[in-house]
């Protein structure tokens, strides 16, 4: 019987031994491996922005009561402004307590308060205006702007784009070392890809907003590809 147990254990190492040997072949024999970039660059036609209330209380029924308020008055001017309500989320709720500092003690408060915090995520489809909107959003009471992105609603193109340069770059690479070594390129043995990046527009905002005049600019996104690429090598 012991024997027996033995035969599924030489079963899975033979297994192994033969997938490496697949894995080996496939690289024997001369090639050489290079690695390609591609990037392309597009206006973006999407900001996407995080801002929203804080407020504070000496009990979490004040603190919240005038977060309500403000976040409602943050609402009705998206609504005001032709942001659909599919288009905002809320991106962060808490409610702590804290301690208040002693510069800003007085004699009829406490040593503790709480802090309520609603972040709003918005979608901007209309990004010339989203400078106007977020001075709307101040003046409406925000007092927290986490930051607004920019991107593109679809950005498969652009990706395809990319990886086709980074191809051909592989491919002139290869070449060219190729014709150094006075050797000619076979056939592609291997592909990986890293994936492809875009490098994406954000302007940074301050966390508490003293100013109603907000200028962002859109920019531009580069979306980047990488591969590496092993061809074979023939005389």
């Amino acid at each position: 019987m012991r024997p027996m147990k033995i035969l599924p254990c030489l079963g899975m190492g033979l297994l192994l031994l033969a997938s490496t040997a697949v894995a080996q072949d496939v690289l024997q024999g001369r090639h050489i491996t290079v690695s390609g970039t591609g990037s392309v660059r597009a206006r973006p036609d999407l900001a996407i922005a995080e801002l929203g209330v804080t407020t504070y209380g000496e009990t979490a029924t004040q603190a919240m009561a005038q977060n309500r308020r403000l976040v409602a008055s943050l609402l009705l001017a998206l609504s005001q402004n032709d942001v659909e309500e599919a288009d905002v989320l809320t991106s962060d709720f808490a409610i702590r307590r804290e301690r208040v500092p002693q510069s800003r003690r007085s004699d009829d408060r406490g040593e503790e308060r709480f802090v309520v915090r609603n972040l709003l995520q918005v979608t901007i489809r209309d990004i010339e205006r989203a400078g106007v909107l977020l001075d709307r959003l101040v003046e409406a009471g925000a007092n927290e702007v986490r930051g607004i992105r920019f991107t593109l609603q679809d950005d498969t193109e652009l990706a395809l784009q990319a990886r086709a340069l980074a191809a051909a770059d592989a491919r002139q690479k290869a070449q060219h070392l190729a014709e150094l070594h006075e050797a000619h390129l076979g056939k592609v043995l291997r592909i990986s890809e890293s994936g492809v990046r875009a490098v994406r527009s954000e302007v940074m905002m301050m966390r508490a907003v003293e100013t109603s005049s907000s200028t962002v600019s859109a920019g531009e996104l580069t979306f980047a590809a990488h591969l590496q690429v092993v061809y074979e090598l023939t005389d």
